[in-house]
């Protein structure tokens, strides 16, 4: 079984498998970024902000070493996708996708509400 560790919890392909089904079938156009969403959370860094509790610094799907921040208070990003175009960008699926599984789990998150 593929694990990755998420934070502080480990979610397998499949849970992750699961919540981008029910993300795409609730935003069949929105396919491609959460498809990147779901690969930001399988190979890249998510991390919480210690000060803010619904900040998050993501790193980038396209450029490793790369990090953007999404506030989801309010679910702004400053990468140019989302700066440019207004639209969910693929480091705020991350962490809707994140969120998703947490609440799969019924675990406590960082204080997000999707």
């Amino acid at each position: 079984m593929t694990t990755r560790q998420v934070t502080t919890r480990t979610v397998t392909v499949a849970e992750l498998r699961q919540v981008v089904a029910v993300a795409v079938e609730r935003h069949p156009d929105q396919r491609a970024r959460i498809d990147k969403g779901a690969t930001i959370v399988l190979l890249r860094s998510i991390t919480p902000d210690p000060t803010y509790a619904y900040c998050f610094t993501v790193e980038s799907e396209s450029e490793p070493g790369r990090f953007y921040s999404v506030d989801a208070s309010v679910w702004v990003c400053d990468c140019p996708d989302h700066q440019n175009r207004s639209v969910v960008c693929g480091h705020m699926w991350s962490v809707r996708l994140l969120e998703a599984l947490a609440r799969l789990h019924s675990l406590p998150t960082n204080a997000v509400a999707a």
